[in-house]
């Protein structure tokens, strides 16, 4: 039996549309000889339509489109497995159409159907040919989980698999869907697609009932306590780990300039690794879409505290990487405001600082009205489990494409891609991995050298990033995170710094949830993600006591 899994391009909320390129699909699976396609899970409206899928209207338009896909693929020789909401209650529920010489089923015999991404533990009982229909976010290490799982799911049953996933056309409000299509057979990998993609695709397969089976490789596991949890040792799985994740950023960048439809793309450079790395997803955003990176407007804006360094290889990035790069300087705008409001200058406060983030924001938000742009935020993961930000100064922007991404890999990040991705721009690329991490938000010492650093206020971002994903990914209680903070990292932190941190963590963490309850759009790409929007639920006026005494 030839299986094919095809991952259309989606319009959301669209099935009309959605039900034209279904039929293009199948059409192309028949010819090529496939006896049965599949595709992925709500393929004819879009997996990501959240609650308009309880509008009648929407549902109706998907049965509608699933009699049209059956009517314009009576002729061929293929069964067809779509997926479409259905009305379930008050609510919806998710289904599968088998399709088939102009008719619609709901079972066939040859096969068993799932709809959902979670790789099952058992399958129905008999079957040897399962089909998958999903549509789940695309993390990393995510995609390596899933083919190990479906190969030991097939190698332990003895059965075949296609697996489909929904991908571009999928909002990317808050996650990235990569289109993922595996067809597995008794641990065998027999065909995958290229994830990413920009328009419809299909892989085929022969399912051969003879194939030996093949054991999957198991995953060792260590019980020590790893120091950098977001950043894997191994120099292979680490230079993966950062393509990946930039693959999914890019992505998800990608499609929300297509679907806003904006010409350019604008965002402040520091100097600093946020802002570098934000640069260059957006780089490789318009690289893939085949636009001009002069539309990509890149400003620097010195403040008080900028200091020569950064000053300077702000302007050697933009330089390498051939944007429209402007420098604004924000001294004679931000005194004008202190005037205004009668704050004295030399009082360095945090109306001071923050006057001055706000200050570049508007600058940023202008500039993108003036040129039908989108502002891309440049804050990361580490910066918004701590509040690092100001509200409604770098706290904003019209998509954030870092907020998924902890401080600890950025560096990894923006070094790998200084090697394999932007040549052009190594060495500023390498020199703004090791320059200290600074807001620059009050003067620079007297040889314009960076004064104010962030790790001597906050603390160290390993630290935080060790608390932030023990606290949130594993829900362990802190006196259980402090002691394995002081195992992991022995010998260069004591437990009486750990505690340190660790309350100054807890504390900033629950205080300053406020300001995630507002935060921008951006795609998730790992296991812990603070969006307000289904993955970190917390009221803004929540107490930390509870956490703190804990310590105690």
């Amino acid at each position: 039996m030839k299986v094919a899994a095809a991952t259309p391009r989606v319009w959301l909320a669209d099935p009309s549309r959605n039900a034209r390129e279904v039929i293009r699909l199948v059409g192309e699976a028949a010819e090529a000889g496939a006896d049965i396609v599949v595709f992925p899970e709500f393929s004819v409206t879009g997996a990501t339509c959240g609650d308009l899928f309880r509008q009648e209207l929407l549902l109706e338009a998907a049965g509608k489109a699933v009699r049209e896909i059956a009517v314009g693929t009576a002729a061929l020789d293929i069964t067809a497995v779509i997926g479409l909401p259905v009305g379930a209650g008050n609510g919806y529920a998710s289904a599968a159409a088998v399709i088939k010489g102009g008719e619609v089923f709901d079972t066939d015999p040859r096969f068993a159907v799932l709809t959902g991404g979670t790789i099952p533990g058992e399958l129905p009982a008999g079957a040897s040919l399962v089909l998958q229909l999903a549509a789940v976010p695309e993390l990393v290490t995510g995609h390596a989980v899933r083919k190990r799982d479906l190969a030991a799911l097939t190698y332990r049953t003895g059965t075949a698999i296609v697996y489909c996933a929904a991908g571009y056309g999928e909002s990317t409000g808050d996650a990235v869907y990569a289109g993922p299509s595996l067809i597995f057979q008794k641990g065998h990998l027999l065909a995958e697609n290229a994830r990413f993609q920009t328009c419809s695709s299909i892989i085929y397969a022969e399912i051969d009932p003879a194939a030996e089976a093949l054991k999957p490789a198991e995953t060792p596991v260590s019980a020590a306590p790893n120091p950098h949890p977001f950043v894997p040792s191994d120099p292979e799985v680490l230079a993966s780990r950062c393509e990946e994740i930039l693959s999914i950023q890019t992505a998800a960048l990608r499609t929300r300039l297509e679907h806003v439809g904006c010409k350019t793309a604008v965002l402040g450079i520091s100097g600093g690794l946020d802002s570098t790395l934000a640069l260059l997803v957006t780089v490789a955003a318009f690289d893939s879409l085949g636009k001009d990176r002069k539309d990509i407007i890149a400003v620097t804006m010195p403040g008080f505290g900028t200091s020569n360094r950064t000053h300077g290889n702000a302007s050697d990035l933009m330089a390498s990487l051939g944007v429209d790069a402007r420098e604004i300087p924000i001294g004679p705008a931000v005194s004008q405001h202190f005037s205004d409001i009668g704050h004295n200058p030399e009082n360095h406060n945090v109306t001071f600082e923050n006057a001055q983030a706000r200050e570049r924001t508007q600058i940023l938000m202008d500039i993108a009205n003036d040129t039908d742009g989108l502002v891309v935020g440049t804050g990361d993961l580490s910066e918004i489990a701590l509040g690092w930000c100001t509200y409604n100064g770098d706290h904003m922007a019209n998509y954030s494409v870092n907020c998924d991404v902890p401080k600890t890999i950025m560096q990894a990040m923006v070094r790998w891609a200084a090697v394999n991705r932007f040549p052009e721009a190594r060495e500023t690329l390498l020199d703004i991995v090791d320059t200290p991490i600074s807001p620059e938000l009050t003067p620079v010492d007297e040889n314009g050298n960076i004064k104010q650093k962030t790790e001597d206020i906050v603390g160290p971002y390993e630290l935080h990033d060790f608390f932030l994903y023990h606290l949130v990914r594993h829900a362990r209680r802190p006196r259980e995170i402090r002691a394995l903070a002081v195992e992991a990292f022995a010998g260069k932190y004591d437990e009486a710094t750990v505690d340190r941190w660790l309350r100054k963590f807890l504390w900033r963490f629950f205080s300053q949830q406020f300001k995630r309850s507002c935060s921008p759009e951006g795609p998730r790409v790992g296991s812990v993600c603070l969006s307000p929007r289904g993955a970190w639920a917390a009221p803004s006026d929540v107490s930390a006591a509870l956490w703190v005494s804990d310590l105690d």
